[in-house]
């Protein structure tokens, strides 16, 4: 294991914050060279300075690069922003649509939510008031119908068989008290006889 690889990298978000660095680098050392040429009167021979200040530069920012870390990337290898995936204006458009839909129909849904119960139950109201107002109009109908016939215009035969199912009815709902009577006995009796010991 190489030792170099344990030393820290110097780690900028972007290309351009490296290039803005390097000018404010390349700024501060040209500022320190006018301040020392000064210092010493000799400013004129700024310009014999230059080329080595820039060779010197270069030198430094080149053995900086392979510890340079760009945007988690290490730059060991050059670093080529054309392998980078482009922006897709297109898909981000469609993403913002998306997203505007689904607000729309959070909105909508939200909307709904507080209307339609009430909707409901205006509709439900409505119907039952129909049904109601339908059935009391059955009802008077058959009250008119019925008091339109008097006793003439029954048929002997339809009134008599009316007449029996009358009785009958009567008949069967006392035979029905008698038959639960009896079968509630039938269940006692058979209990105590299930509990008797031979």
């Amino acid at each position: 294991m190489d030792v170099r690889e344990d030393l820290p990298k110097i780690s900028v978000e972007t290309e351009q914050d490296w290039r803005r660095l390097q000018r404010n680098i390349s700024t501060a050392f040209l500022d320190r060279l006018d301040l020392e040429l000064e210092s010493q009167g000799v400013s004129q021979d700024r310009e014999s300075f230059l080329p080595h200040i820039n060779q010197f530069l270069e030198t430094l920012f080149a053995i900086t690069r392979p510890n340079l870390r760009i945007n988690g990337r290490t730059t060991e290898e050059p670093y080529d922003d054309e392998e980078m995936e482009p922006f897709d204006e297109a898909l981000d458009r469609h993403i913002w649509s998306l997203s505007d839909q689904r607000l729309k129909w959070d909105r909508e849904i939200g909307s709904r939510r507080r209307t339609r119960p009430t909707e409901v139950e205006a509709m439900i109201q409505g119907v039952y008031t129909q049904h109601r107002g339908i059935d009391m109009d059955i009802d008077a109908n058959q009250e008119s119908c019925l008091s339109d016939l008097d006793g003439s215009q029954l048929d002997p035969a339809m009134e008599e068989t009316f007449v029996n199912a009358v009785t009958m009815s009567a008949q069967l709902s006392q035979s029905i008290s008698m038959q639960y009577e009896r079968a509630n006995r039938f269940t006692a009796v058979s209990t105590e006889v299930k509990a008797l010991k031979p």
